[in-house]
This record gives C-alpha cells, sequence and structure tokens, in this order.
C-alpha cells in the first residue's frame, strides 16, 4: 500500500529530468527533505504562505504556465492544502495550464499527529481541534473543477499514473488515500532503523 514516505520518495526520483515539483508545506516538503534519495536534473520549489498551505496549487498553476522553462510540472499536497486553494484548479483550466497535482488525501492535518498533543488529548477533542477531518472526496471537487482525476491504490502504480498524465493536455488530479495513523507508525518505523543502523 502507499505509504507517505514512499510517495514522496519515488515521486522525486521517478520523475523526468528537466522537470519542476512544486511541494507543499507541512508533511509533503518534510517527506520529501527526509526521505527522497538527493539527484540532479529535477527542479523542487516549495510555496509557504500565509498559514502554511494557503495558495499552493495557483503557485503550481503559475509554474505550470512559465514552461517550457519550468518543464512538465507536478505538484505535491496533502488534502488540506488541496482543499484551501482548490479555486487554483479553475485557474489553470482557464489559463490553459499543464499541471498534475498528486493529493496524499488522509482526511485532515497529517502533521498533528506526530505533535504532543496526540498523545495528550481523548481522540475526539484531538481530532476536532487539531486533525480535523473534512470528510470531502477531493476527487469530487476536482472533477467539478474539470480537472481529469484518477485514483492510485497501489505504490507501484503512483509513478507510472504521473509520468502518464505530464503527456496529456491540461489539469490532472492524481489522489492517493492514506492514513494519519498509519503515517505515523511508518515514520516511527523507518526513524527506528536508522537510529539501530547508526548505532550499529
Amino acid at each position: 500500500e502507499p505509504t507517505e514516505p514512499g510517495l514522496a520518495r519515488h515521486l522525486y526520483a521517478g520523475l523526468p529530468d528537466a522537470s519542476t515539483l512544486v511541494v507543499s508545506s507541512s508533511m509533503p516538503v518534510r517527506d520529501v527533505e527526509w526521505y527522497a534519495r538527493p539527484r540532479v536534473g529535477l527542479r523542487t520549489l516549495s510555496n509557504r504562505g500565509a498559514s502554511g498551505i494557503d495558495g499552493v496549487t495557483s503557485t503550481a498553476v503559475g509554474v505550470a504556465l512559465a514552461r517550457p522553462a519550468a518543464g512538465p510540472v507536478v505538484a505535491l499536497l496533502g488534502d488540506l492544502a488541496f482543499l484551501h486553494d482548490s479555486g487554483g484548479l479553475l485557474a489553470g483550466r482557464w489559463c490553459g495550464a499543464d499541471l498534475t497535482v498528486v493529493v496524499v488525501d488522509n482526511d485532515g492535518g497529517g502533521i498533528f499527529s506526530f505533535l504532543p498533543q496526540a498523545a495528550a488529548l481523548p481522540e475526539a477533542e484531538f481530532e476536532q481541534l487539531f486533525g480535523t477531518p473534512h470528510h470531502v472526496d477531493v476527487t469530487s471537487v476536482a472533477a467539478a473543477y474539470g480537472a481529469a482525476v484518477a485514483v492510485v491504490d497501489a505504490a507501484a502504480d503512483v509513478v507510472p499514473v504521473v509520468r502518464q498524465g505530464l503527456g496529456e493536455p491540461g489539469v490532472r488530479v492524481v489522489a492517493i488515500r492514506t492514513s494519519r495513523r498509519a503515517n505515523v507508525a511508518v515514520h516511527d518505523e523507518i526513524h527506528a532503523a536508522v537510529a539501530a543502523a547508526v548505532r550499529a
């Protein structure tokens, strides 16, 4: 199954040379920094925004409109960043942008599951204040804005689906569903393995 660290690592490695990856704040930019293997030939951009996740899709649309200088453009976003700027999809369509938006959909603010309040608060209170599940089908939102939509369920399919879309005009959204709880567990597993290897 897809994991968020694995997605960041494989997407970063699998994009063609001379392409651009726009990475959202919160967990996507951390996962790219922590887990992607260094490489040349790929330009990586990130936009902080007023509260971290504002305007990421619109930023990616602007980068895509700079083609051919930017090459093929892919954006990696969490679901909340996607929903905060879903209107950017419409702008991309109106402007004729060629853009692939990869959305990691864990139904809320995944980064907060790593913070102390995740263990300190009752689950219902944590979800209301920090997890903020939206229960929105991001693929329906994307389709409503006229974007082509693909849902990826297997880790091995992520890069092939994204690369296939790079040759097609218009705005495309590739959605990958993950679990916030499982995401914390896989991060902990990776970090424990790294610590054990360093100690060995």
